[in-house]
């Protein structure tokens, strides 16, 4: 078979995987969603390209590649049945939503789980025997345990570090607004956040389990131990919500929380090589200290006012289309419109009238979230949209 046809089965082997299956599936629903949830409630379609699913498939592109080649020219060997169990920790946690599929979450859990079955899974039970009929690591090198945990954390701990240079330069600008109901009846706007892209990475995995499978695929040798190469695909995800500060600085602070996470938890696993035992008290930190990361989150949103909820000064921006007269004229979600051509507004009957008295040109008095007032204006041109791309929170009927 020629190194083609190899790459192809291969290639063929990491798509078929449910992790791959599942991820793609979810991207396209987020899309479909996303499209008809605008529709619906906003009654335009406020961004109209596939940003969901572009996101996904190149996002994590350049990390996997690096990893990958870090992890090869390393040699850090992961266990068929870490691989095994990290799939279905993953489709368990996707039963929670976005909020736990990064790995912090599901390597951290499946790390734990391999080494919890190491400890108690025996060759003479009948889970044991199963195992054993692929040489299962479980079964056959209880002694390695604590070293395979500890390459699982050092993944966990890198693909961290990648993900906060992603969160840092990704674009998230595209904010979709949902609305609420105060207690006192005030409608509000807030923005869900499900950042959600794939990693191809490519580990070293002991053994001949795929040539059992696959006589064609390719393995070397040191010593007397075999090794294969698998392509896996990593979900990386989570959710939050933002309504009492803006998404930038929202995801400021998830950064900045997430840093001080990865630093702690590499402080920890450079320890892990006078105790190995420490990796698994570094999983268990991981998967905490990403839970507490969310929870720090949620507070936040929770001990500040709402942001984008209803102005005396004039009508809330909620959101704005791309390429439109308002993205020219630098409106952001959570300013206020105040006049529109010289005309002040207390309804969207007042700014619609503004625009169709003159409709080449668009003249706004705006009120920033830090109460600063500016004056933006811009020439409107026939192939622009008549409500200058825009979507205030007095259009919603809720």
């Amino acid at each position: 078979m020629t190194l083609f046809q190899n790459s192809l089965l291969a290639l063929l082997v990491f798509v078929l995987q449910p992790t791959f299956i599942i991820g793609v599936v979810l991207a396209i629903l987020a899309k479909t969603r996303r499209f008809k949830y605008s529709r619906s409630k906003l009654r335009t379609t406020i961004y109209k390209d596939n940003f969901e699913i572009k996101r996904f498939l190149t996002w994590g592109l350049v990390p996997g590649v690096i990893l990958s080649l870090f992890s090869i020219f390393i040699g850090m060997p992961v266990t068929i049945d870490w691989m095994i169990i990290y799939q279905i920790v993953t489709i368990l946690f996707l039963g929670l939503g976005y909020r736990f599929i990064h790995p912090i979450f599901t390597f951290s859990a499946s790390g734990l789980t391999v080494l919890i079955l190491n400890m108690f899974v025996t060759d003479a039970s009948l889970f044991g025997q199963i195992l054993d009929r692929w040489n299962s690591p479980i079964v056959s090198q209880t002694a390695m345990s604590y070293g395979s945990v500890q390459i699982i954390y050092l993944f966990a701990v890198l693909i961290l570090i990648s993900t906060i240079g992603v969160l840092y330069k990704g674009n998230m600008k595209q904010f979709v607004p949902r609305f609420l109901k105060t207690k006192r009846g005030k409608l509000v706007a807030r923005y869900r956040m499900t950042p959600l892209w794939l990693m191809p990475l490519a580990v070293v995995v002991p053994g001949d389990t795929f040539t059992a499978l696959f006589e064609w695929w390719p393995v070397f040798s040191i010593g007397s131990q075999t090794y294969s190469f698998l392509l896996i695909p990593v979900l990386l995800g989570f959710r939050y919500t933002v309504q009492a500060q803006l998404p930038s600085e929202a995801k400021q602070a998830l950064i900045k929380d997430f840093a001080i996470l990865s630093v702690l938890s590499a402080v920890l696993f450079a320890l892990t090589f006078w105790i190995e035992e420490l990796s698994a008290v570094g999983l268990s930190i991981l998967l905490v200290g990403g839970i507490y990361v969310l929870y720090r989150h949620r507070q936040r949103e929770r001990k500040w006012a709402f942001k984008f909820g209803p102005d005396p000064a004039g009508l809330r921006v909620v959101a704005v289309r791309p390429n439109s007269p308002a993205e020219r004229m630098s409106l952001e979600i959570g300013d206020v419109l105040v006049e529109s051509n010289q005309m002040s507004l207390s309804t969207v009957e007042d700014f619609t009238e503004s625009l169709f008295n003159n409709r080449s040109y668009s003249k706004l008095k705006v009120k920033r979230l830090d109460g600063e007032l500016v004056i933006t204006e811009t020439p409107i041109y026939e192939e622009d949209s008549h409500d200058l791309g825009l979507v205030t929170l007095e259009d919603i009927q809720y």
